[in-house]
């Protein structure tokens, strides 16, 4: 079976795009908004961080082990994915207000303190989300494939899109399972490096 065809990219174009608009731009606005509504408390984290490193405070992060797995964020996210993927069955609806508020809320957390926040998400986030925009075009798939056989009253297309579907789920999960070992095992380094913790 032929995975991957020179149509994948054109079929779904559209649909990749209007998943990344909504995980990004939500992430975006999320930002901003946060931004606004830490007023004085902005940057706190980064505030404290540096107070306890400037006055010899021991830090409550252990950053030699981290009480999470790879796996477990692999799963947690993957569990999250999955139930994006399934809301495609009920149109979407539910499949776009669930990546709207999880983006929209990892985003407000980056805003309170864009160094912490950036520091602390960016390197597994970038990845993570792409990710989610990848089971949010499975979502978009399915939905796609419904209003299609209402319509047509026709099974026709459904190999193809069973195609681009396994297609997006196995970039999913090696795009999780990435995402999910570099947040287990490198970011926890990349801010105790950063802040000197």
């Amino acid at each position: 079976m032929n995975l991957i065809d020179k149509e994948f990219f054109n079929r779904n174009k559209k649909l990749l795009l209007i998943a990344l608009i909504i995980v990004f731009g939500s992430l975006i606005v999320g930002s901003l908004i946060g931004y606004f509504e830490a007023g004085d408390s902005y940057g706190q984290m980064s505030q404290m961080i540096e107070f306890a490193h400037e006055n010899n405070i021991p830090s409550p992060i252990n950053n030699t082990a981290t009480d999470t797995s790879g796996l477990e964020y692999f799963i947690h996210n993957f569990l999250i994915d999955i139930m994006t993927m399934i809301g495609g069955f009920l149109f979407s609806i539910f499949s776009v207000i669930n990546v709207l508020q999880s983006s929209f809320i990892a985003g407000q957390f980056i805003g309170q303190d864009f160094i912490f926040g950036l520091v602390s998400t960016l390197p597994h986030g970038i990845i993570e989300y792409l990710g989610t925009v990848f089971a949010l075009t499975i979502a978009f798939i399915i939905t796609r494939a419904e209003i299609r056989i209402i319509r047509t009253r026709s099974l026709d297309g459904l190999k193809r899109d069973f195609k681009d579907i396994l297609l997006l789920l196995i970039l999913d999960i090696i795009f999780l399972a990435i995402a999910g070992c570099i947040e287990a095992y490198v970011t926890p380094g990349i801010v105790s490096s950063v802040f000197g913790i």
